[in-house]
């Protein structure tokens, strides 16, 4: 792992001076060599699956771990997608000349080289290598056992994309899937990695919290909330709560509690269980909800509040004001993506000032906190703590910036 991690500084240097037509062009290049390479890469997509059924994963892993014609075709179109942004690297911003003339500018640099360790989703490696070659930083992907065979094709693809352009081929690493202790290696290695992203479950980031020798931008949870103001449009909100919940489940900008403003929730409540039920979502719901829907709904636990489904299911509360919506989002919410729905400019802007989130949807639902739907064209993935980044990670959130200042044979007296 030494002499990898060395290798990786190495051509960090190489790609840090890499010019914008050359990234473009291999990123075009691996985008064309993922539809050729279609049927290849479902193919051992194919033998993850068959070992996804084998050990019982959850469905919402499974549903994460599928690659299918759709979903390659997703990856390569957001891989054009971040080839055709504007230059991240190199560029310079506030710029102005102070008192002494010097000119003072801050200009975009790339971290250097990133590891990151995530689980199960296989498209990560296609995503952050895009997202590394765009910002010109070396990267070390280390997946999970449940994607190996992925993992492996789709790190393949992307070196020969390199490979074709006359690039290190280690600017992109894939580390075997099915090797734990390469991990503990590559977190004592803060001389040649610059930063470590854990992007998976939450013993997955506790132990790189607890092991990594280098900064760690971490990937926490999604448990997000929808709340239902006392002045929402109601057949706006019945299809935000539908899309957020159920048009993907096992996704971490899926919601999974509903806050319901008492004043709306007669009306309200008959309409969405009826609607919920239809796509088999089990509904948890407090005393208020489940007497309003007029159903033998499950009741709603203390533990429920704190739980991140990543299933078909809804935890519902009723709440007597938006400050009551408010704090139950303080006390267990995860910083992640957070929605109210309601016609009031003035609760929208309570809400906005007092919901601490990496994203706020304001009639909108929640499954938009996403880097391809928010411009970035892939994320490496959605950063819940506010160190260096928060929300969605694309290029320009892995880089840095410094000073550069230019002067005429300007001293300071």
């Amino acid at each position: 792992m030494n002499n990898l991690a060395k290798k990786s500084k190495e051509v960090s240097k190489v790609i840090r001076s890499m010019s914008h037509e050359t990234r473009k062009k291999v990123l075009m290049t691996l985008a064309d060599k993922l539809i050729e390479s279609s049927n290849e890469i479902i193919a051992a997509n194919k033998k993850d699956l068959e070992y996804a059924e084998k050990v019982n994963l959850n469905q919402a892993l499974k549903d994460r771990l599928m690659l299918d014609q759709a979903r390659v075709e997703d990856m390569a179109n957001g891989v054009r997608a971040i080839a055709k942004q504007d230059e991240v690297v190199g560029e310079f911003y506030q710029e102005f000349t102070n008192e002494q003339g010097l000119k003072i500018k801050r200009q975009r640099i790339p971290l250097g080289v990133i590891l990151m360790i995530f689980e199960s989703r296989p498209n990560v490696v296609v995503d952050c290598a895009a997202l590394a070659l765009k910002s010109s930083n070396g990267i070390i992907l280390k997946g999970g056992k449940e994607a190996k065979y992925s993992n492996d094709i789709l790190g393949k693809i992307t070196q020969e994309a390199l490979a074709d352009a006359g690039l290190p081929k280690e600017i992109v690493q894939v580390l075997a899937s099915d090797s734990r202790e390469q991990v503990n290696d590559l977190l004592a290695l803060d001389e040649y990695i610059d930063v470590v992203i854990p992007r998976g479950g939450e013993r997955l980031i506790e132990h790189v919290y607890k092991n990594a020798k280098m900064p760690v931008i971490a990937h926490f949870k999604g448990l997000c909330h929808m709340y239902i103001d006392e002045k929402a449009d109601l057949n706006k909100a019945v299809d935000l709560v539908l899309n957020a919940k159920t048009q993907r489940t096992g996704v971490c900008n899926a919601i999974e509690t509903l806050l319901v403003h008492k004043s709306v929730v007669k009306e309200f409540a008959p309409v969405i269980t009826e609607k919920l039920l239809a796509k088999s979502t089990e509904i948890r719901g407090d005393e208020a909800f489940n007497i309003a829907a007029g159903k033998d709904l499950i009741k709603a636990t203390s533990e429920d509040w704190d739980t991140e489904y990543l299933d078909n299911i809804l935890s519902i509360k009723t709440v007597e004001s938006l400050a009551e919506a408010v704090d139950h989002i303080d006390a267990h919410g995860s910083f992640h993506t957070e929605c109210i729905v309601t016609e009031d400019e003035k609760a929208q802007q309570d809400f906005l000032k007092s919901v601490d989130a990496s994203c706020i949807a304001v009639n909108a639902s929640t499954r938009f906190n996403d880097g391809g739907q928010l411009g970035l064209g892939a994320e490496l993935g959605i950063s819940t703590t506010k160190f260096h980044a928060y929300g969605p990670m694309g290029a320009e959130q892995m880089t840095t910036s410094r000073f550069v200042i230019v002067g005429n044979g300007n001293i300071r007296g």
